[in-house]
């Protein structure tokens, strides 16, 4: 797909332009463990509570609402976060698309579903090893600003009135199937998937989308 066929370029923020290796040890493993050293659990008893608690709300705009996560584990999340911060990474290939955008003119909009304390912590923490970064997007928007998370069909209407986006002429790259499935039933146009969120993973391709793993392999020419 050649993105300069479009008018705007929405990229997601963690899995797509950040590496979800960070994300995946800190739900899956680190508040595990803290859950399970708080309240004197076997830590495979402490994850399968932890999961259970996530998946049941999967999809909606609580799964992302760090503060309910804190309050509902009694746990010091932004502090735990802050002992990963080293992890927090552009995949390969992001920075060079998001130069290739910008040489193009090119208007980019980050659109995540991440909670807004998450949000600051990340671009923090990226911006100090590519200070430039927030630079590259005209708009930075969390769905915790509408109430509704991108997989919501209520997002993409509040996101397009907001924005002033021309649905039929704007690609999304993202790496969760049910976003890419609520843009496309919006009318979002373009639509890629990341095959490879978690480097430390192997590649999940999405099927029905045009996948990639990295970003660079979206320039063209």
């Amino acid at each position: 797909m050649n993105l300069l066929n479009f008018d705007s370029v929405l990229l997601d923020m963690d899995g797509t332009l950040l590496d979800g290796h960070f994300d995946d040890l800190f739900w899956n493993d680190w508040v595990a463990k803290a859950y399970a050293a708080k309240n004197g659990l076997a830590l495979d008893h402490a994850r399968q509570q932890v999961q259970s608690e996530l998946h049941a709300v999967a999809g909606q705009i609580a799964w992302y609402d760090f503060d309910r996560w804190a309050d509902r584990f009694g746990l010091d999340l932004e502090s735990l976060q802050e002992s990963g911060r080293s992890l927090i990474q552009c995949r390969p290939g992001t920075l060079a698309l998001m130069d290739y955008l910008t040489d193009h003119n090119m208007p980019m909009i980050l659109a995540t579903n991440a909670h807004p304390k998450v949000l600051a912590f990340k671009l923090e923490a990226i911006q100090a090893k590519h200070p430039p970064f927030t630079a590259y997007f005209s708009d930075i928007i969390t769905s915790h600003s509408f109430g509704s998370p991108k997989e919501a069909l209520g997002f993409w209407q509040q996101f397009t009135e907001q924005t002033g986006i021309n649905p039929a002429r704007t690609a999304l790259i993202d790496d969760n199937a049910k976003v890419l499935d609520a843009a496309k039933a919006y009318g979002i146009a373009g639509l890629i998937a990341i095959s490879q969120p978690n480097s430390n993973q192997p590649p999940r391709p999405l099927l029905g989308y045009e996948n990639v793993c990295y970003l660079n392999e979206l320039i063209t020419g």
